[in-house]
């Protein structure tokens, strides 16, 4: 078992969306996600025969499934009501542009909003509570 385990990075997918979805999803979560964290812990691996390299999280990056976009929004809530960091990424950030994609979330209701995925990063006593209504995704 890896051995950094104080934090981790959830990825929670909605397993409804199509893959290349979620991937794009996936991607603009860690990035913003990692922004907002207070104390980021990235190592650097350099590869002493190309000096190609890779920074990475020190911590486990663990990528789960929702059943639908209402398990995304709930646990997006909790994490807002427990101060808890997270990040989410819904069908409005789909548009033609950032500005159009801004406009969009603002101005579209909660309970409308489809939830293709949500990210949460922090100490894994914390985020626990939220991350075991998930499965892994296979």
């Amino acid at each position: 078992m890896f051995e950094d385990n104080d934090y981790k990075l959830y990825v929670i997918v909605n397993k409804n969306v199509d893959v290349a979805i979620q991937m794009n999803a996936t991607g603009h979560l860690c990035s913003g996600i990692m922004l907002k964290a207070s104390d980021p812990c990235f190592h650097t691996y350099t590869n002493s025969d190309s000096e190609l390299t890779a920074y990475l999280n020190n911590y486990p990056v663990i990528i789960l499934q929702a059943k639908n976009s209402n398990q995304l929004s709930v646990a997006a809530q909790h994490c807002q009501k427990e101060n808890i960091l997270y990040n989410f990424f819904t069908t409005t950030m789909l548009a033609h542009s950032s500005e159009q994609q801004i406009q969009d979330t603002h101005a579209t209701a909660l309970e409308d909003l489809e939830f293709i995925a949500i990210a949460i990063y922090g100490e894994t006593s914390k985020i626990k509570q939220i991350t075991k209504k998930f499965s892994v995704l296979k």
